[in-house]
């Protein structure tokens, strides 16, 4: 149940479907690669904030179509945080490998005034979180290539 206090903005929530990816790198000594996708709403990196796909077995063009939802968040609030999704490689008896990843936000490299590293979106990634937050209620689509790291600004 959703309950509005009077004279509060209104809050919605944030729904984001990963369709699929194509063309991943291959770790697998089999050529392929068991990828699933990642989801944090920055600056939350807690439990709270994880959203995972399953994971695509066998495969470097895995389609997912999993929505993740962030619950209770206002456009304003948006403005300020970045969607970071990453691909990775599962692997139950090692650790999962990073296959490369986007970064959706306002790309101020501010968060509330002060300096951070992960509102560095840029070309589509920005272009993309700026039409989402000018349309609420409609779907914004976009297909991006991965960044290879996420310790760099996007190019």
């Amino acid at each position: 149940m959703t309950v509005h206090k009077k004279g509060k903005r209104s809050r919605g929530a944030l729904h984001v479907l990963i369709k699929e990816a194509k063309a991943l790198t291959a770790v697998k000594a089999n050529g392929t690669s068991d990828p699933f996708c990642k989801s944090y709403l920055l600056p939350d990196k807690g439990r709270s904030s994880k959203q995972k796909t399953p994971v695509a077995r066998k495969t470097v063009n895995p389609v997912w179509n999993y929505t993740f939802i962030y619950d209770d968040v206002t456009l304003q609030e948006l403005a300020e945080r970045c969607l970071e999704l990453t691909v990775w490689d599962h692997d139950r008896l090692a650790s999962n490998e990073f296959l490369g990843g986007v970064r959706f936000s306002l790309g101020t490299g501010k968060h509330y005034g002060k300096t951070v590293e992960w509102m560095d979106a840029s070309g589509k990634e920005l272009s993309l979180w700026k039409s989402m937050l000018e349309r609420p209620n409609f779907w914004v689509e976009g297909c991006l290539s991965l960044r290879p790291s996420l310790d760099t600004r996007a190019s």
